[in-house]
């Protein structure tokens, strides 16, 4: 639970400084808000150990290839929306857009092979 207060109480401190900051100094803003994310992924990370051993558990059953392709799709899909949420924030709209369509480019591809065995035990279920 001290957890959370923490997390939500620096977020909303960064959302109240931000739009000052954003009008007299975009680049502090920018910064703060870089910073904040940082140490709300730090602070986060120690409350994530059950949900990856909760992982690594669903691994064991689900069997390699599936899993890989599901958390390689996650990572990507993560990554692609910081990446274009900063984009948006230094105001780099069309960059932003670009990133989100690189990332579900890159999603599609990572996902493939789980897509052909899908389709490859409905065709062999439906002859």
């Amino acid at each position: 639970m001290n957890a959370i207060v923490a997390v939500f109480g620096l977020a909303l401190l960064t959302a109240l400084f931000y739009p000052v900051l954003k009008k007299s100094a975009p680049a502090y803003s920018l910064l703060l808000s870089v910073g904040a994310a940082l140490v709300l992924l730090v602070r986060a990370g120690t409350s994530i150990q059950p949900a990856l051993t909760g992982i690594l558990r669903l691994e064991g059953q689900a069997g390699g290839g599936a899993f890989a392709c599901l958390v390689r799709s996650s990572i990507i899909i993560l990554l692609t929306d910081y990446t274009r949420t900063l984009c948006e924030e230094a105001g780099a709209d069309s960059l932003g857009w670009c990133v989100g369509l690189a990332g579900r480019c890159l999603v599609l591809a990572a996902a493939w092979p789980l897509l052909e065995e899908i389709l490859q035990t409905i065709g062999s279920i439906t002859r």
